[in-house]
């Protein structure tokens, strides 16, 4: 199944200075997928440990190359569903019957796992992504301060704040950089950090903050990386997995995450601009 969300039409972008509201939207979106990844993607068997993974959309892309191995080297069905960090979190707050969450940001799941939804044994940090700001203005200016505060960029796409790391992650940026108040009111924001990209590879907006995989992955045109983020505009932005309290494949779950650090893993992730962090294995402060 397709479960890509459909970005937000142009004619709500820079209608508003604070976060476009697209809570109640997504985590209903996401709800619904749930039911309906469960009833699409049965096991190999009627036994099979079947799996569904919350993926925080910047991880995405090496997460299906992860999932089509699990399933291809142990005959187990791995269902992914995607979707911001906090709308996942929320999902499983909800009831929704997932095994295991892959976040993009250890605060999620340290707070899961605080609140007894995931099992803190299995909590494991994975990688770090980085933020990039892209663009699909032509031309050699590359300094993000000084294309922001340009006539040239009408719209700044990044992913909501509110539940989304690289969302929260550009906006701590940008305040650093000492540009938020002038560029706030040209904030276009997206659910996700898939949404973000669209908008700037749809041409609705001129420069985005996104993950490095996600520039990895796209096949857009005409979209580039504007001069590397300082390393603090990173900071947080680590992937974690965890075991659902209530799985009923948490052995099956744990494997899966143990796949996702293995040496063939390890090359996936350098391969979508992740840094793996191998001296997290095992547990999350």
């Amino acid at each position: 199944m397709n479960r890509s969300n459909a970005a937000r039409p142009p004619s709500t972008l820079g209608q508003t200075s604070g976060p476009i509201t697209l809570w109640l939207v997504g985590l209903t979106t996401a709800l619904l997928l749930v039911l309906l990844s469960s009833a699409c993607t049965p096991g190999e068997g009627e036994d099979a440990p079947a799996l569904l993974v919350g993926i925080a959309a910047s991880i995405q892309p090496a997460a299906e190359e992860f999932a089509a191995r699990f399933q291809s080297e142990n005959g187990i069905s791995v269902t992914l569903v995607t979707g911001a960090s906090g709308t996942l979190a929320e999902q499983l707050r909800q009831g929704a019957p997932l095994d295991l969450i892959v976040s993009a940001d250890s605060r999620y799941t340290s707070a899961l796992a605080a609140d007894g939804l995931l099992d803190p044994t299995s909590a494991t940090v994975l990688a770090t992504g980085e933020l990039v700001a892209i663009t699909n203005l032509e031309g050699p200016a590359d300094d993000v301060a000084s294309l922001l505060r340009s006539g040239a960029v009408r719209q700044i796409a990044l992913a909501n704040p509110d539940i989304a790391p690289y969302g929260e992650a550009a906006r701590r940026y940008l305040r650093d950089l000492g540009v938020w108040d002038d560029v706030a009111e040209r904030i276009a924001y997206g659910e996700n950090v898939a949404h973000a990209f669209q908008f700037v590879a749809s041409g609705n907006a001129e420069v985005g903050f996104v993950p490095r995989s996600l520039l990895i992955a796209s096949d857009a045109r005409g979209i580039r990386a504007l001069a590397p983020l300082p390393p603090e505009a990173n900071v947080g932005l680590q992937v974690t997995a965890g075991v659902t309290s209530g799985s009923e494949a948490a052995d099956t779950a744990v494997r899966f995450i143990a796949s996702m650090l293995d040496a063939q893993a390890i090359k996936t992730w350098e391969r979508f601009g992740y840094t793996p962090q191998l001296d997290k294995v095992g547990g999350v402060e």
